[in-house]
């Protein structure tokens, strides 16, 4: 799905928006004689969250970031007294208050939907819920979706609420299937790296070997640049519903601008993991779901999860809702028969249930699918940005790699749907969130409950 800047789609809990960097900067002298008052690690204690105010230079840096862990990096352009803008856009601003011996405690991120509060990590007091108070608050807050949460093979958590449709009998349940967005980039790594382990395919091929008319600033982007995001391609090229060919979509994508030299930076391109699905259809000579349902989902016993193959129950599929309206079907936009077209197939739009993305979990860790160096491969921190703050792997973001809590995590938005799916590997602990509406609340609720199952 397309892919907004989600820095602060785990601090609001209304709409998606998208930020952009600016080149232009502003600067106050009574604002910015020591950017130490302001750096530090700031806690959004409603969930959880820690954002990091920084500099990069040793010493009185002239300028200073924001960071939010595996989200992204935004300058803070000074507009006024201890108060900036977000990337250089106006309307989003983060103001410093409360100032203590030489620092400030308090940040504010202001937004035309509303003002979030931060307190700096030695001041705040981190609130620890439970399961039974994140029922209460998703029932309170009319949250449209299911949670399952697993440690140890034991499901502790698992539980539907609001509407997938209109129906009289049209309650969500524990099966209902939604859009699981960008979460889809999972099987088309796993699709990969199964090739690999077959020695079909290698990481390091490029793409001059699988399309001839690739041109020369893109020929040596290879398989492992495309898995993490770091071959230099745009994001998109199209709406995720446009009927595009093949030919079409490769002349667009082969004609356009790299964004960055290839492998120097994170850029997170939809059509770099739409490029692995046609690797993936050339090697297997398979269609890309047809190759996932046998190499990946049958094995795991996902037998509700894919795009057209399998066969959806009339009241199986949740519509989407937005502002309370009830909307399409996933299934039910402009898709081939063989399911989305070239700007959605193999980057996001597969559709599954919670209970089987449990079983993918439990694959995973069970290396039904992938052997357990490839395994390993898999959730490895392979590219590393933002000076060291966010890694990705083959489709997962990667924190903590060496600890005993490492997660890996990924989450997706569209216009209708929501997804968020963290693993503890380590901890044996699965969290999983679906979600047929826009409440950008859903992608809280995982870090809400890893919270307190990590303090246990």
């Amino acid at each position: 799905m397309k892919r907004v800047n989600s820095i602060l789609l785990l601090l609001l809990v209304s709409l998606i928006f998208s930020c952009t960097n600016s080149q232009s900067k502003i600067t106050y002298a009574n604002t910015v004689t020591t950017f130490k008052q302001y750096v530090g690690e700031y806690v959004y204690e409603a969930i959880g969250v820690t954002i990091s105010i920084y500099t990069k230079a040793e010493e009185n840096d002239n300028q200073l970031y924001f960071f939010l862990t595996g989200e992204g990096e935004f300058e803070l352009i000074a507009i006024g007294e201890h108060q900036f803008s977000l990337g250089g856009e106006e309307e989003f601003k983060v103001e410093f208050k409360n100032s203590e011996n030489g620092v400030f405690n308090e940040l504010f991120l202001i937004q035309p939907q509303g003002t979030v509060k931060a307190v700096r990590k030695e001041k705040a007091e981190i609130r620890i819920d439970d399961l039974a108070t994140i029922d209460e608050n998703l029932t309170a807050r009319g949250f449209s979706g299911v949670v399952l949460v697993a440690q140890n093979d034991s499901i502790l958590f698992n539980k539907a609420y609001g509407r997938k449709n209109s129906q009289e009998n049209g309650l969500n349940d524990i099966n209902t299937v939604f859009s699981i967005c960008s979460i889809t980039k999972q099987f088309t790594a796993a699709g990969i790296l199964k090739l690999s382990m077959q020695n079909k395919v290698s990481l390091d091929d490029k793409l001059s070997k699988y399309f001839p008319t690739v041109p020369d600033d893109k020929k040596n982007i290879t398989i492992h640049q495309l898995l993490t995001h770091s071959s230099g391609l745009v994001g998109e090229i199209g709406d995720d519903y446009d009927a595009i060919t093949e030919a079409a979509f490769l002349n667009q994508v082969f004609s356009s601008e790299l964004i960055n030299p290839v492998g120097t930076a994170f850029n997170y391109s939809n059509v770099g993991y739409s490029l692995l699905t046609l690797i993936i259809e050339k090697v297997s000579e398979m269609d890309y779901e047809t190759f996932l349902n046998a190499a990946i989902f049958k094995p795991s016993k996902m037998n509700h999860t894919g795009y057209v193959i399998p066969n959806w129950g009339t009241n199986e599929v949740a519509n989407g809702y937005s502002e309370g309206a009830e909307a399409k079907k996933p299934n039910e936009e402009n898709w081939s028969e063989q399911g989305p077209y070239l700007n959605l197939k193999g980057n996001g739009g597969i559709l599954s249930s919670a209970s089987d993305m449990l079983l993918w979990s439990q694959a995973i860790r069970d290396h039904t699918v992938l052997d357990e160096a490839t395994t390993s491969n898999y959730l490895y921190p392979h590219f590393e940005y933002n000076d060291g703050r966010a890694n990705y792997g083959y489709g997962w973001w990667i924190e903590n790699n060496d600890l005993d809590n490492k997660l890996v995590r990924h989450d997706g938005g569209g216009n209708l749907f929501v997804s968020d799916l963290w693993m503890y590997p380590k901890k044996e602990i699965t969290i999983i969130v679906l979600s047929n509406t826009q409440d950008i609340y859903a992608l809280s609720i995982a870090r809400k409950i890893s919270n307190f199952l990590l303090a246990e």
